[in-house]
């Protein structure tokens, strides 16, 4: 039976961790948030500052999960697994695109950009960061469905 061991929450320029707030700073656009929270973590990943707003955010998430307390020490790289969901899939990321390609004088899509289109890119970058080599699957739902990511995780757990 898989469970939820830690929840971490990125929300309104707030880092929340097991339902007390580890990180704060308010006023700031999102970019600065963010920027300002990897520099406060001390996060050295040199692709970073390439990836988009959701994989900056899953990033920041997954390493502040890893680095307080969920262990990967013990695990071959093909036990691990990711599991991710949200309710939007990578839509600014997308609209982003979308521009780049709608003007017929100035169509130009931007590599860069799109690749952040694909949401598995999100789990891809952690996948890399943690050298996991394992199921990783990214859900999009209108609402989170605890339930459903337990019941998935467990699956993958009875899978060895």
């Amino acid at each position: 039976m898989a469970r939820v061991l830690q929840i971490c929450k990125i929300e309104e320029n707030q880092i929340w961790l097991n339902g007390t707030v580890v990180f704060e700073q308010q006023q700031l656009t999102y970019a600065q948030f963010i920027k300002a929270a990897y520099k406060h973590y001390n996060l050295q990943y040199p692709k970073f500052n390439k990836m988009d707003r959701l994989c900056k955010l899953a990033f920041i998430a997954a390493c502040i999960l890893v680095e307080n307390g969920v262990l990967l020490e013990g695990y071959a790289s093909e036990e691990m697994a990711i599991v991710m969901a949200n309710a939007n899939s990578t839509l600014y990321t997308d609209s982003r695109h979308c521009d780049t390609i709608q003007s017929q004088e100035e169509y130009y899509p931007s590599p860069s950009i799109f690749v952040y289109t694909l949401p598995n890119i999100t789990v891809g970058e952690i996948s890399i960061r943690f050298k996991m080599k394992g199921e990783t699957v990214f859900f999009v739902a209108d609402e989170f469905d605890r339930a459903f990511m337990i019941d998935y995780a467990g699956s993958l757990l009875d899978d060895n």
